[in-house]
């Protein structure tokens, strides 16, 4: 099942003709924001937030415009639960907001997503006043970025000059490119992509390294340096760019803490833990065995919370 190509302008202002402008102006706001701030996040999670800041705006109109700008061009895909698992069933709160960085061509083109629902799983949605100010300004960058900008090659071809005035294109990045060129478009796309400055580079595998990575950040940093011919200065310059992406990491707004900065979600989660007891999930197999009549639920709930725990599902 392929993804529906974007209508033309005029073909979603027809769809859009009897909508009142200003809900829709409010809808594309919220849409966009969440996708910024979660990365991902299905229509029913996205609607309970929603309703907090707009409750004059009802339930069936929210849903209803996710059919609508799933035809437009924006920065995020409206997914049917059906394309992501396709044992699942269509259904219009199931639907995801996807943010469009998450999703890659080709074949596993939903691993990132189905890593980012693995680790927001059991984590609640960030849903505090500032939430737009929050989507807006995601990352905790700035200082970073600045740093990045000004770091120096020290020796080889590009001795003297800052990072945010070198291009190079890796040997992988190389590598990918060669092996599309009969497919001129996915070759062209894999360029354009790898010919940027090597700050402006550094700085978007960092942020994709703090979301994705499987091992800690230092590791593909340092990799990515020694790759490109980089060596610090010294010491003190290191331990700097380390303290500055230390920062970086702990007051950005990350999708895999649905939206909140790891500072905020050891706050959160252990204000949790605190205020209700450990849950459980009861899995298939013993929800099989309940509706077969093999198991007691209330027995075993009763026994479950007898030992502490809340029983979920």
């Amino acid at each position: 099942m392929s993804y529906p190509k974007p209508l033309s302008t005029k073909s979603i202002e027809k769809l859009f003709a009897s909508w009142n402008p200003h809900t829709v102006e409010v809808l594309h706001t919220y849409y966009e924001a969440f996708a910024n701030l979660y990365g991902s996040i299905q229509l029913k999670n996205a609607w309970k937030i929603f309703k907090k800041f707009q409750p004059k705006i009802r339930k069936q109109q929210f849903m209803d415009f996710a059919s609508i700008v799933r035809r437009e061009d924006v920065p995020y895909y409206i997914f049917e639960v059906n394309e992501i698992y396709s044992e699942e069933k269509p259904s219009d709160t199931e639907r995801y907001i996807v943010n469009k960085d998450v999703i890659h061509s080709g074949y596993g083109k939903f691993r990132f997503l189905y890593d980012l629902d693995e680790a927001q799983y059991g984590k609640p949605f960030y849903a505090l006043p500032d939430l737009l100010e929050a989507a807006a300004h995601r990352l905790y960058d700035q200082e970073l970025r600045v740093f990045i900008n000004n770091m120096i090659f020290l020796d080889g071809e590009h001795a003297g000059k800052r990072f945010s005035e070198v291009v190079i294109i890796t040997k992988s990045e190389q590598f990918d490119i060669d092996y599309y060129r009969k497919n001129m478009a996915k070759a062209k796309q894999l360029y354009d992509k790898a010919n940027i400055s090597v700050a402006e580079k550094l700085m978007k595998k960092i942020v994709w390294w703090l979301e994705f990575a499987r091992q800690p950040i230092f590791s593909p940093i340092a990799r990515f340096l020694n790759e490109i011919g980089y060596v610090f200065e010294s010491e003190e310059q290191a331990q700097q760019f380390f303290k500055l992406l230390q920062d970086f990491a702990n007051n950005s707004h990350l999708w895999k803490n649905c939206g909140f900065t790891p500072n905020q979600m050891h706050s959160v989660m252990a204000g949790q833990s605190k205020q209700s007891p450990p849950s459980i999930i009861l899995g298939s197999g013993i929800q099989k065995a309940i509706q077969n009549g093999e198991i007691d639920i209330e027995e075993l709930t009763k026994q479950l919370k007898e030992k502490g725990f809340d029983v979920v599902g």
